[in-house]
């Protein structure tokens, strides 16, 4: 009877897996994105015109992280008349990449000369300081040295200072020998480093939200925002405002509150500009046609997972700079286990040890224990995608291990600093950064643009109340254009921008907001 009763339950289980795995792909595939269909994109109009705050910005831009912000922010800059709205999906800005990562603020010595980065990462190095220290924004030049563990990295050491005087970074010096590393960090052991003064650390969430309450104080009628607006669909409209006008090209952006069904929300703006740094390869998706590419080609867009641990309040004397290790090019993105003090304002002045850099198996993936089977499929399947998986799956394995293992974590960090022990270091926070995977399946180190159109063109008339009617019979474009040198693009997706996003966001802004301006024909 026992066994009857085993084998009833076992199997009733196996049903109740099936049939809930089961129901979660179809709510998935049902309900995860907004309709699309022709009476679904058709309504959307209708959805507009019935809302009492519907109005027309010049552009949109999609995303509140450092980046999103700072682009809204140049726009308003060198465009003052141009009406800004700001969307983004969370209740705030600087929700994910932007509060939380390590606060470093870089120089401009990793990254090859002659590469976006390379320019960008002290041009905005020198912005930003600027903006700290006209907002009175904490940040301190505290330095940072970069350590060669073993002769084997000498080369290293030499080919990041090359770099950095090619970069135009200030101050770099090559410390030789362990007497010259101690008398910067005495705790530190080495055969060599790169010291670079002129690396610091600052809130980069603070500096996101006080260019937010710069924007939102002189606004005049000329900004906007909309939080817990999960943008999903952008839809062409050509607009025709009276008879014998000219027809006017738009983008209506449909959304709705994040993880909920409704009600759909809708905004029109003429040009729309996305940085949505996780999402960035979904958004692009449901942006349209691709028109031009500006860099690297991105396909996926890959979440790495870094895990931070802090040191304890009576051992955060043990540095007083950046210690880095010296990075390690077979690992791709990691630069290695590392220490570096704090100026955050809402978790305090802290040490923190870290980031790992573990793939995320969940988009959002802030624990090792978070699994989107949908992502996983699409990261492994995506074109340059089982390419990347498979060429560095020992990387992968082993960054995943360190990344759940406090005791290969500390190894990695006793490599800098013999002295310290398990006692020492305390769980702190994770930060999750996107990175993009090319075509031929390597990471994109390097910021990277398209150009877009929407998927479906609807003709309609608007009146002085802004009232949105399709007009009947009329052809629609058809699904997305093809890349075409002769489409005019409406929508600009940033698709790859990875560390040091952050240091460099203002100078990106200036770049985005320059390539807006050349495509849109502002």
């Amino acid at each position: 009877m026992a066994s009857v009763v085993g084998k009833v339950f076992s199997g009733m289980s196996q049903v109740a897996v099936v049939c809930g795995l089961g129901g979660a792909v179809y709510y998935r595939r049902e309900y995860g994105n907004m309709a699309t269909d022709d009476a679904s994109t058709a309504h959307s109009l209708i959805t507009f015109s019935r809302d009492d705050r519907r109005d027309i910005y010049d552009v949109a831009i999609v995303g509140g992280g450092i980046v999103g912000v700072a682009t809204a922010r140049e726009i308003r800059q060198k465009y003052p008349r141009k009406r800004v709205i700001l969307i983004e999906r969370e209740a705030d800005v600087a929700q994910h990449q932007s509060g939380h990562n390590s606060g470093c603020l870089h120089a401009g010595m990793f990254y090859p000369p002659g590469s976006a980065m390379a320019r960008l990462c002290p041009r905005g190095h020198s912005l930003i300081i600027d903006y700290c220290k006209k907002n009175k924004l904490p940040y301190e030049l505290c330095g940072k040295i970069v350590v060669a563990t073993e002769d084997s990295q000498r080369p290293t050491v030499q080919r990041m200072y090359d770099w950095g005087v090619a970069n135009g970074v200030k101050g770099l010096e090559i410390l030789e020998g362990e007497e010259a590393i101690k008398k910067k960090e005495p705790l530190v052991t080495g055969v060599s480093a790169l010291w670079s003064p002129v690396s610091g650390i600052i809130d980069f969430s603070e500096v996101t939200r006080c260019m937010l309450r710069e924007l939102t104080a002189h606004a005049k009628n000329n900004f906007a925002t909309q939080f817990q607006f999960d943008a999903q669909d952008f839809v062409g409209v050509s607009v025709t405002k009276s008879k014998g006008a000219g027809t006017e090209e738009m983008v209506l952006i449909r959304g709705r509150e994040k993880n909920h069904l409704g009600p759909e929300k809708t905004i029109l703006a003429k040009n729309v500009i996305t940085c949505c740094g996780l999402d960035s390869d979904v958004v692009a998706k449901h942006s349209g046609g691709i028109v031009e590419w500006l860099g690297k080609r991105v396909m996926q867009t890959y979440g790495f997972r870094g895990r931070y641990y802090q040191l304890t309040p009576e051992r955060r004397d043990m540095v007083r700079m950046h210690v880095y290790p010296c990075p390690d090019t077979r690992k791709g993105l990691s630069v290695g286990v590392h220490f570096t003090p704090t100026v955050d304002v809402r978790r305090g002045r802290q040490v923190i040890i870290g980031p790992g850099s573990a793939l995320a198996l969940d988009r959002y993936g802030y624990t090792p224990y978070a699994i989107d089977l949908e992502y996983c499929f699409n990261c492994a399947f995506s074109k340059g995608g089982w390419v990347s998986l498979v060429s560095n799956f020992d990387v992968i394995f082993q960054t995943y291990y360190m990344d759940i293992s406090k005791r290969q974590f500390l190894r990695e960090a006793q490599k800098l600093i013999p002295s310290i022990e398990a006692k020492d270091i305390v769980d702190s926070y994770c930060g999750v950064m996107a990175v993009g995977v090319a075509e031929d399946g390597t990471l994109s180190m390097d910021l990277a643009m398209e150009f877009a159109r929407p998927r479906v063109t609807v003709p309609a008339t608007m009146d002085k109340k802004m009232l949105l009617e399709a007009i009947k019979d009329a052809p629609h474009s058809g699904k997305g254009l093809e890349a075409s040198d002769s489409s005019k693009p409406l929508i600009l997706n940033v698709r790859n921008a990875p560390s040091p996003a952050a240091t460099a966001s203002m100078a990106i802004a200036e770049d985005i907001v320059k390539a807006a301006s050349s495509r849109f024909q502002w």
